[in-house]
């Protein structure tokens, strides 16, 4: 990894210079060489990819070039802080690709599964792929940091939580993630060890804010009211059976910039101030016991994911909770993708919910600024020059303390504004067989140390 120390990065933030080893191999024997680096990052900047990560490569690269076999140079447009964190993607390899026409290589063979033109470096090769089912993993022998300890691995597709607890008791799963109700029965399981720990993580409701598509949330007081109206403590309480916190702001609980003291607008649960924002605001009770104004009544449509336990029962919690202050919310939930077109492609909503998860970088370019309605996260149109400024401050400030502030501020103008609300940082939960060794699954990668695995029964 390139730093200053070791002149990889220059003086001026512009220039990182990466050495590669001369020892690595994709698993059909040729070799990793910085060609293959150069024709990944120059492909995914080419538009005809269809890549999410086009636009923002294109805004702060200007060339990626090889000095050699071995020697990578990437020169910035600008200074971007996170740069080696963010912008960092796995590498592809030329030799298979290379010929490709951009825009087919999403059909490729490489690109859909098949075990003979899916190559990598790493210490597992792919074997097999059943679609919905499993993927099967075999050891690479050639790997360069030495032979992996087991032979093979497989990753299966199990949907159902209760499938995954039962063949987890029962030995047929060695590891898998666990939902919270079953947290305390399978602590108690003696061939299980079950890890608890915190990640980037986060659910968040978001409101329409596009004048065009719906008015109710233009007064900031309306927004306000609805995050007191919220009980979080008792929703995580309940719903996640404790396992997870409150959010504080906007940054999660492992980021350098996570700093919940500093927050200046907490929402806690106070269902006094809730009606006293909407009484200010010209919000009036009706007959029925639902807000109006205008002749328009405070009612929308809240939707999630279909199949999620969680936000299901997130959302029936907030209607009942929206309800005491005279607010009409209808839950209504949809499938997956359907989902997906609703909030990224048509902006067909007034309020929805969803899960997130952040970099380990605290730049929160592609939920808060304007230019991310189109290509981001700002799925809602909110738009703050100031906040627009203060993001683009944090993406070219080194430092980490200054850049730490910036993003207070940005967070303290977002907690009031609210355009979104984050209610929790829940927790990963997993079990591990204890037959297994050195599986210990984190917030960045489950499976980051996959050559180092072992079982003690050799099964």
């Amino acid at each position: 990894m390139p730093t200053r120390e070791n002149g990889g990065i220059s003086a001026d933030g512009l220039t990182y210079t990466f050495k590669l080893r001369n020892d690595v191999k994709w698993h059909d024997g040729t070799p990793f060489t910085a060609k293959d680096v150069v024709y990944t990052y120059q492909t995914m900047k080419k538009k005809e990819l269809g890549s999410p990560r086009t636009a923002e490569l294109n805004e702060r690269v200007e060339s990626i070039t090889a000095q050699g076999d071995n020697t990578v140079v990437f020169k910035l447009k600008k200074v971007v802080a996170p740069f080696l964190t963010s912008n960092m993607y796995g590498i592809v390899p030329q030799h298979i690709l290379g010929n490709v026409p951009v825009d087919q290589i999403k059909s490729h063979p490489f690109s859909t599964g098949d075990p003979k033109a899916t190559i990598g470096t790493g210490p597992f090769k792919f074997q097999e792929w059943v679609k919905d089912d499993h993927a099967t993993f075999v050891k690479n022998p050639a790997y360069f940091r030495g032979d992996p300890a087991l032979d093979q691995y497989i990753f299966k597709v199990v949907k159902d939580a209760n499938v995954v607890v039962a063949q987890l008791k029962t030995g047929e799963m060695d590891f898998g993630g666990i939902t919270e109700s079953f947290f305390e029965e399978m602590s108690k399981q003696q061939n299980l060890n079950v890890s608890r720990y915190d990640t980037y993580s986060f659910t968040f409701y978001s409101y329409q804010l596009d004048p065009a598509k719906t008015t109710l949330f233009q007064d900031k007081r309306v927004r306000q009211a609805l995050a007191y109206a919220l009980d979080r403590d008792a929703l995580i309480r309940a719903i996640r059976q404790s396992i997870g916190v409150v959010a504080q702001g906007t940054m999660p609980v492992l980021s350098w910039a996570y700093a919940p003291d500093q927050i200046t607008t907490k929402y806690a649960f106070n269902v006094q101030r809730a009606n006293q924002l909407l009484d200010e605001a010209g919000w009036v009770r009706g007959a029925d016991g639902i807000r109006a104004k205008d002749g328009k009544r405070l009612a929308f449509t809240l939707w999630t994911n279909a199949g999620n336990r969680i936000r299901e029962q997130y959302i029936t919690v907030m209607q009942a909770q929206w309800k005491n202050i005279g607010v009409e919310a209808t839950p209504k939930t949809e499938e997956w993708n359907a989902f997906l077109t609703r909030i990224d492609e048509t902006k067909d909503f007034e309020v929805y919910l969803v899960g997130f998860s952040w970099d380990v970088d605290p730049d929160q370019t592609t939920m808060w600024a304007t230019e991310s309605y189109e290509g981001g996260f700002n799925s809602g149109k909110y738009s703050n020059p100031k906040v627009d400024q203060l993001l683009a401050q944090g993406l070219s400030e080194l430092d980490r303390e200054k850049r730490k502030q910036i993003y207070l501020e940005m967070q303290n103008i977002i907690m009031d504004e609210v355009p979104n609300f984050i209610i929790d940082f829940p927790q990963a939960l997993a079990a591990v067989s204890k037959r297994v060794h050195n599986l210990r699954p984190n917030a960045i990668f489950t499976r980051w140390n996959t050559e180092t695995w072992w079982v003690e029964d050799g099964r």
